[in-house]
């Protein structure tokens, strides 16, 4: 389902029905099913340790939901150490909110990640998006591109002086994001008043393969999985 070959637009659509389905889950027994999907659909896209990768800070996210929601909420007492009490209703609804999360972040990471930023774009205007939205897309993601680029070259320069490390770099660290972020703004800004030079607004070029039979194959797959997943939630 997550074939290279697959049209831009297929892919958006898969990834939008996908979380649909995911986020649709309400119960504790369907969880290995939120495990297994999203690991059917990254080895099937040859991605799976470059979706490991990327999934630390939504999984670090997750595990603080987790951890919160075991804390503060439910009733029945699991274990008891000292003050500290954790509760079964708090571990469930946190496992069941972090495994969706992690579900939908890794779905979506199989299918899109390996899209350019102009097919990305592309096939959000092939689906009908507004052409601004699509290019504010466009220019978020050049955006987000600059500021990491400005990341890397900045704590490069700051190791091979011999920057500090551990918590007492907190404070430098602060400052690179800071100055990043400024960098990066006035590189957006650059490249704003370039596109308007070149005459902005006559649009962004669509130029997209049409859906094949493959493509639609692919996209009502993961529509019957979605409803699927539902239906399996809602039986059980």
């Amino acid at each position: 389902m997550a074939d290279a070959a697959l049209n831009p637009r297929a892919r958006l659509v898969i990834a939008l029905m996908l979380a649909f389905g995911i986020a649709a889950v309400r119960g504790v027994a369907v969880l290995p099913v939120l495990v297994a999907l999203p690991v059917l659909v990254a080895l099937a896209a040859g991605q799976a340790r470059h979706i490991l990768r990327r999934l630390r800070g939504a999984a670090l996210l997750a595990l603080g939901v987790v951890v919160t929601l075991t804390l503060i909420s439910g009733e029945t007492v699991l274990a008891q150490i000292g003050p500290v009490a954790l509760r079964l209703q708090g571990l469930e609804a946190g496992m069941l909110i972090a495994l969706r999360l992690l579900s939908i972040v890794a779905v979506t990471l199989a299918l899109l990640a390996p899209l350019s930023p102009f097919q990305l774009v592309a096939g959000l205007r092939g689906m009908g998006v507004p052409a601004l939205m699509a290019d504010l897309a466009l220019l978020t993601l050049r955006y987000l591109d600059e500021l990491a680029a400005e990341l890397r070259r900045a704590r490069l320069a700051r190791r091979l002086r011999g920057g500090r490390t551990g918590w007492r770099a907190l404070p430098d660290h602060a400052f690179l994001l800071a100055t990043a972020l400024i960098r990066a703004q006035a590189r957006a800004e650059r490249l704003w008043s370039a596109m308007r030079l070149r005459g902005y607004g006559s649009g962004l070029a669509v130029d997209l393969a049409p859906m094949r039979v493959t493509d639609w194959g692919a996209v009502t797959a993961a529509i019957i999985a979605a409803l699927a997943l539902v239906m399996l939630d809602r039986a059980l």
